[in-house]
């Protein structure tokens, strides 16, 4: 039994909405990995805690502690079909070891986890033990991936992005997290708003064709619409809603960016700006050039060039001269390769790099 179906029939368990085939499931296993009990007597205990609590959280905020949770646990999935192969030997294991001990308390506290998101939703709306399960995917750096979400909606995914979403979304919504960046054509339903979730803003669509850049090490976050409308509700202004029309940008700067030292407070940080597009042809925006496998910079700083240059060939760029990272670069890279990239910036702006693996340093010439 993998995690996922493990973590599911804990849910279903607690939320009495399992069947009798699930329960011997669940039974056959914890009786074969007794140590697995204790999650079981943990997540029992939290029961009534998690009722309690259940309504004061917004179903946002436990989805974001869901993602949260899948980031520190990250590892644990890749550790599964390993582990799923070791299950004989851990389980004429007598001690355990601290490998297990963090997999159990991993587990444990997804369960608790999961248990107050039911209360709440099925207090809310009825919902099912499928929209406590999450799925998630993460993209590494020189690479894009696509997906179909159960909905139908289509998501590509950049480099160094990740995305997680219900095994079932809500009756009444269908949220999904972002960290990094996506592109959406969403599915139409106009009684289940689509929902994009990031550190800094909230996309409400209901059906739409759009583009959300929302790395952490940006320093802003960019919502870029080609079709329909969206509503985009910032995170520390719920009160205030934003609507974009096709070919118009809303640009917000990430709170974890560090300030200019020009802007003293909190209020100038977190202002938007609303720009429209330039009147040209869709895939020739920079925006979502990435699709397209390309890189397109316009009067941009070293510094920010740097990092899509390091998530397009999975490298770390470190300046050795502090000067270059606000040097301004435009250009455009389709299939160029790292060196010859770096070439091309080379003809505009004078410097040297070194290459030891896959860090390249970029030093004065």
């Amino acid at each position: 039994m993998g995690k996922s179906r493990f973590i599911e029939l804990m849910a279903k368990n607690i939320g009495k909405s399992a069947t009798k085939e699930e329960l011997e499931e669940l039974e056959v296993f914890l009786n074969q990995f007794p140590e697995y009990k204790k999650m079981q007597g943990v997540a029992n205990a939290l029961e009534l805690k998690a009722k309690e609590n259940a309504g004061r959280f917004e179903e946002r905020d436990l989805n974001l502690g869901l993602a949260k949770l899948w980031d520190h646990i990250g590892e644990f999935e890749a550790a599964d079909a390993q582990a799923a192969a070791q299950e004989t030997i851990l389980a004429q294991e007598k001690s355990t070891g601290g490998y297990r001990i963090w997999m159990a308390a991993a587990a444990a506290i997804l369960i608790v986890c999961l248990t107050g998101f039911y209360f709440y939703s099925s207090n809310r709306s009825g919902s099912s033990a499928d929209e406590m399960v999450m799925n998630k995917i993460y993209v590494p750096f020189g690479k894009t991936r696509e997906l179909t979400l159960p909905d139908g909606t289509k998501v590509k995914l950049n480099s160094g992005s990740s995305i997680s979403w219900p095994k079932s979304f809500a009756k009444n919504s269908r949220e999904v997290n972002l960290k990094g960046e996506g592109f959406f054509e969403v599915t139409k339903n106009l009684k289940r708003p689509f929902l994009v979730v990031t550190e800094q803003l909230t996309v409400k669509v209901l059906g739409t064709i759009f583009n959300v850049k929302a790395y952490a090490d940006d320093k802003n976050t960019e919502t870029t619409l080609l079709r329909g409308k969206v509503q985009v509700e910032l995170k520390d202004k719920p009160e205030k809603n934003i609507i974009l029309l096709p070919n118009e940008k809303l640009i917000v700067m990430n709170e974890s960016f560090p300030a200019d030292d020009n802007v003293n407070n909190t209020e100038a940080r977190t202002e938007y700006q609303l720009k429209k597009l330039p009147n040209i042809k869709p895939e020739d925006f920079k925006e979502t050039a990435w699709l397209t496998n390309r890189l397109v910079f316009i009067n941009e700083n070293f510094e920010a060039v740097a990092r899509q240059m390091e998530r397009k060939y999975n490298v770390q760029f470190v300046f050795d001269s502090q000067a270059l990272k606000t040097e301004q670069l435009s250009g455009v890279f389709e299939n160029e390769p790292l060196e010859e990239a770096l070439g091309i910036i080379k003809m505009t702006t004078p410097f040297n790099f070194r290459k030891e693996g896959r860090i390249i340093h970029i030093l004065h010439q």
